[in-house]
């Protein structure tokens, strides 16, 4: 049997009003799965799209797509300024390569949930997998 998705798991597990029991930070805390759920394509999003339209779960996890695409964009600015100083350090620009998926990761994420909150519309989500299907395994 396939592994269920964060939405299935959670609604399995604690009933149809988990949403409500739910703290901001725990949301936050899951951020990491259900972005890879969705880079994977392992969501539904006729099934289960109307939770990325509540607006407990879309603001934390724009919040959190925020602060990670803050993160590796401040250690790709700091990776970038080491190799400025020590360029013959090794595997750095694998390293530098690895950030930058990253921070183009983060970016489309959050960008998608961001058009998701303004206009109501989940279909924003629909191509998430494709465009990040090559990155897939930087997360």
């Amino acid at each position: 049997m396939a592994k269920k998705c964060y939405f299935d798991s959670m609604k399995d597990q604690y009933g149809d009003n988990w949403i409500v029991n739910m703290r901001p930070d725990d949301i936050q805390r899951s951020s990491g799965r259900i972005f890879k759920e969705m880079i994977k394509g392992a969501i539904d999003y006729e099934k289960v799209g109307t939770y990325f339209l509540d607006g407990k779960i879309v603001d934390n996890l724009i919040i959190a797509a925020s602060n990670q695409l803050e993160v590796n964009t401040l250690l790709y600015n700091a990776v970038c300024f080491y190799q400025s100083h020590y360029p013959s350090y090794p595997n750095i620009g694998t390293e530098i390569y690895h950030l930058q998926c990253l921070c183009y990761i983060y970016n489309i994420i959050h960008e998608k949930l961001k058009m998701v909150k303004y206009s109501g519309n989940i279909g924003y989500l629909a191509d998430t997998a494709a465009l990040l299907n090559t990155y897939r395994n930087h997360l």
